[in-house]
């Protein structure tokens, strides 16, 4: 209803625009003939002459000319068209304004014509002194008709704006409102637990910078709950792992402890054998607890302190103390570096654990009189350390599951089956901080190798 009164209200003051503008240019056109054919009696031209012009000049404007002289007595009178002649008397009011000079627009009825009439009036001079008037006047209706023609095109220009204004505004509304009904539903989803859910941004505007704030919130939540689910998971699994792990040893030196307590034990080398059991459990448990907090360390993304370190000297050191243990295993410790040095930058002690750690398997999976190769070298941009047994080899299957924490190869397969079952997670998460990778090939009957690739440092 607002849009309908805003709309008549307008129309109405449109109307009588035009109706002013039309009247007005009308006024000053017949004003402006009408003194063009006072001009041709000024100019003394020829009667036939100034008929001729006086009608060429009616079917032009649609319009009939009269001239009078100063005591209203026509001279010439043009009739437009196929209208009725009629005996045209002037208004004495009209000549007497020419007679005073002054130009006359009129509309009414004037003497002679049935109907209202559009009329302009200027003085005929000739001579230097006012000799008559010059007045062209046209039915009313017909520009009244005109005037009508152009309202209604008005009319139709303005309906067809407020259509186009609408569509444009519907369109801009939805443009605006789809943007901010998504952001609602996103913020509802995240609301609901679909963290890191992101909107579509098609635009550079407030809203456009409103989804993005929107989509860099929701990606942030989801790293944070992410982080926090890991943490919550990394607990949990400690948890169940330290109580899997530990429930053996501590139930053989609950088992031991007792027996002690009890006098079960009745020789010095039976309580000997029982404290041996004990403390050999007790270091395991030590261990263990160690070997986890280190790898719950790494796992949150805690290092040492960084330094560039030269690996042709950590291998050749590191081997170098292996070198009893392997002596033990009746082993043969075998170290293959090239000559140029070859640096990486990364924590010294946990390098040094890795290769030791992957040393001392392969010794305890070696055949007696075996032998172990640690071979430094440099492959497709990385830095690599391979060690390589000649043990029984690890079956294809269980290739993935030797990196899962406190898994351990069947030990009917296995050479030793003793440890925590960590030192290969602990070698993995070491060797992916240090941005490297780690792999095993192995063939059952022939051995495995365990290669370490490290990024080269830049200097």
């Amino acid at each position: 209803m607002l849009v309908l009164g805003v709309f008549s209200f307008s129309v109405i003051i449109q109307a009588q625009q035009i109706k002013t503008f039309f009247y007005d240019q009308q006024a000053r056109f017949y004003v402006y003939e009408a003194e063009e054919v006072a001009s041709f009696f000024k100019k003394d031209a020829k009667p036939e002459v100034i008929k001729e012009r006086i009608w060429l000049l009616s079917q032009f404007l649609g319009a009939d000319i009269l001239v009078v002289n100063e005591s209203g007595d026509s001279l010439f009178h043009q009739q437009y068209g196929n209208r009725p002649k009629y005996e045209h008397k002037v208004d004495r009011g009209l000549l007497e304004k020419a007679k005073a000079g002054r130009n006359t627009v009129f509309t009414g009825k004037i003497a002679g014509v049935n109907e209202e009439v559009f009329l302009a009036s200027v003085p005929l001079k000739r001579d230097g002194r006012i000799a008559g008037a010059v007045l062209i006047h046209s039915p009313l209706s017909t520009i009244q008709q005109q005037i009508k023609n152009m309202l209604k095109i008005a009319i139709f220009g303005a309906l067809l704006g407020i259509v186009m204004a609408t569509v444009l505004s519907i369109f801009l509304f939805r443009k605006f409102t789809n943007p901010l009904i998504e952001m609602e539903k996103t913020a509802k989803a995240i609301a609901e637990g679909d963290f890191g859910k992101q909107l579509n941004v098609s635009s550079d505007d407030e809203v456009g910078r409103l989804a993005l704030s929107l989509n860099r919130m929701s990606a942030q939540l989801k790293e944070k709950i992410d982080d926090i689910e890991r943490l919550d998971r990394l607990r949990q699994e400690l948890v169940s792992d330290v109580s899997h792990e530990l429930r053996t040893p501590l139930t053989v030196i609950q088992g031991f402890a007792e027996a002690l307590h009890d006098g079960i034990v009745k020789s010095k080398e039976q309580e000997k054998f029982y404290l041996h059991n004990i403390m050999d459990e007790a270091g395991r448990l030590k261990d263990l607890v160690n070997d986890i907090l280190k790898l719950r360390s790494m796992e949150v993304g805690h290092m040492e302190e960084m330094e560039f370190v030269v690996l042709n000297k950590l291998v050749n050191i590191t081997v170098e103390r292996m070198k009893q243990i392997a002596s033990a295993k009746k082993t043969i410790l075998k170290t293959i570096t090239p000559p140029e040095s070859i640096t990486v930058f990364g924590n010294i002690d946990r390098l040094k654990q890795v290769l030791t750690n992957l040393v001392d398997n392969a010794i305890s999976h070696s055949y007696a009189g075996g032998m172990v190769a640690v071979e430094l070298g440099l492959r497709e941009g990385f830095a690599f350390i391979a060690v390589k047994d000649n043990g029984p080899g690890i079956p294809q299957e269980e290739l993935e599951n030797i990196w899962e924490r406190f898994y351990k190869v069947d030990k009917s397969r296995s050479r030793r089956g003793t440890g925590s079952g960590l030192g290969l997670s602990i070698v993995r998460k070491i060797v992916e901080v240090h941005g490297g990778k780690v792999t095993v090939e192995s063939e059952l009957g022939k051995g495995a190798t365990f290669t370490v690739f490290l990024p080269l440092s830049e200097t």
